[in-house]
């Protein structure tokens, strides 16, 4: 031990700490043989420190004691320990501190944390109607330990990093040996031990970490449902936890995850083609729709069919500002609305964010700040958004993009500037995995989980993402 007695130790750890109120030092001294056990309140567990670990020292410990802490004490995880800031670390990480001094200084760590999580319960995000409802939660370990009861196969590696030197989160790096990739294993291994972050809190602050300097669009898939990670880590993902989270992150990650789901396998290959077709329209019609308005009505009216541009100037005649204030105006009052009723307590989020529905609705008719069709536009396009939610983010700034594309070079513009998000997505690579595969580089086997659904050709198969 590198301080020498047992009061300079309990000096110093209580030092470092600040003399904290949740920090405990629990003396035991006998006949030629002193001891001290060290812990913080509300993480470690207490009574456990009492059954396992007092009352071994109290009847067993005497001045022939040399440091064999695993013949003495009745604890499943105990581990020497050489220096006072290895066991500080280990403190705060909610295990026991035991300092025991006869004819020497001898130390030893004892698994006792105790964090308090929520119980396992169905995800808010990634909702289906059928098959399971396990979602995870914010125990890092606990997480992991979910995963091990779907895939019980001795080739599933779990590697613990400590992320952050503020915070020293744990963050566990899972996969699939044989299966994942070794050099994207590598990658992530290196990425996250040369980090200089001084705080990670989230999954979040790890996909940012782990990101391209100015990735626009997502690196990383992110899933609160159990069975869907393990199903990616079947098909040869990395999954990463991050404790305190209950989103796991996995990679690679490309465009074709965006529009599948967990459900897509357990329901008829027809029916799960449909919907992942109808996802894809879905998520261009988000995208196009308000820029192909705004270009038929400013350069190429022959986009639209005669009926439907004579109706559309029919219900624009009377609104004072021009039509491409109004598809502004609207799609910036729907983003406005839904920050609303996230940032708000979910108890009045849902009612503020209907009332301001309705106000937008029907006031802005009234006023004729906006007509009838610009509205119906815009929220069809902004709900349409929603189907694809890996795509939310980054489809809010490029509906603005096409839109004052369109506005200022009409179709061509649009098509211009549709063609410069293509060519960003065929060039970006997720860990060294192509971003559009298996379309680019084409994958005959790799199309019939894209917009194609077999289940029966890919569940469970191995993904080849090179």
């Amino acid at each position: 031990m590198d301080i020498g007695g047992l009061d300079a130790l309990c000096d110093y750890i209580s030092t470092r700490l600040g003399n904290s109120a949740d920090f405990t030092l629990r003396p035991i001294n006998k006949e030629g043989c002193r001891c001290a056990l060290m812990y913080i309140r509300n993480i470690s567990g207490r009574q456990y420190i009492a059954d396992r670990v007092v009352t071994p020292l109290v009847k067993g410990c005497d001045g022939n004691f040399r440091g064999g802490f695993d013949s003495l004490l009745q604890s499943a995880a105990v581990s020497p320990c050489n220096s006072a800031e290895e066991g500080l670390q280990a403190m705060l990480y909610g295990n026991l501190f035991i300092a025991v001094e006869t004819d020497a200084l001898y130390c030893a760590v004892v698994g006792a944390d105790n964090f308090a999580h929520r119980s396992v319960s169905e995800p808010d995000s990634d909702v289906t109607v059928k098959g399971p409802r396990a979602g995870f939660t914010e125990s890092g370990e606990g997480n992991v330990a979910a995963l091990r009861r779907i895939i019980k196969n001795a080739e599933l590696r779990v590697e613990k990093l400590n992320v952050g030197s503020l915070t020293g989160t744990a963050v566990f790096i899972v996969y699939l040996q044989g299966r994942a990739d070794a050099a994207v294993v590598d990658r992530i291994r290196r990425s996250l031990k040369g980090t200089k972050a001084a705080c990670v809190v989230d999954s979040g602050n790890i996909e940012q970490l782990l990101a391209p300097r100015g990735s626009f669009f997502p690196t990383l898939g992110s899933s609160e449902k159990v069975d869907k990670v393990a199903s990616k880590l079947l098909s040869g993902r990395v999954g990463l936890v991050c404790d305190g989270s209950p989103f796991v992150l996995t990679a690679p990650y490309v465009f074709a995850e965006s529009i599948q789901s967990a459900e897509d396998y357990l329901k008829p290959a027809w029916y799960a083609t449909f919907m992942r077709c109808l996802r894809f329209f879905a998520l261009l019609s988000s995208l196009l729709l308000p820029a192909m308005f705004t270009a038929a009505v400013y350069h190429d009216s022959w986009i639209l069919p005669p009926m439907l541009m004579e109706s559309l100037n029919e219900m624009e005649k009377d609104i004072k500002l021009s039509f491409i204030a109004e598809i502004l105006l609207m799609l910036t009052a729907f983003e406005v609305i839904r920050e609303v009723g996230v940032r708000m307590p979910r108890s009045v989020g849902d009612a503020v964010g209907l009332v301001a529905s309705l106000l937008v609705g029907d006031a802005t008719v009234e006023a004729g700040l906006a007509g009838t069709s610009v509205l119906l536009i815009v929220a069809f396009a902004e709900t349409a958004g929603f189907i694809v939610p890996a795509f939310s983010s980054a489809g809010v700034l490029l509906r603005y993009f096409y839109v004052l594309a369109a506005y200022f070079a009409g179709f061509n513009g649009l098509i211009f500037a549709f063609g410069v998000t293509l060519i960003a997505l065929f060039k970006k690579k997720s860990f060294g995995v192509g971003y559009m595969t298996p379309l680019y580089p084409l994958n005959p086997g790799g199309m019939e989980d894209f917009l194609l659904a077999i289940p029966k050709k890919t569940l469970g198969r191995r993904e080849k993402l090179k």
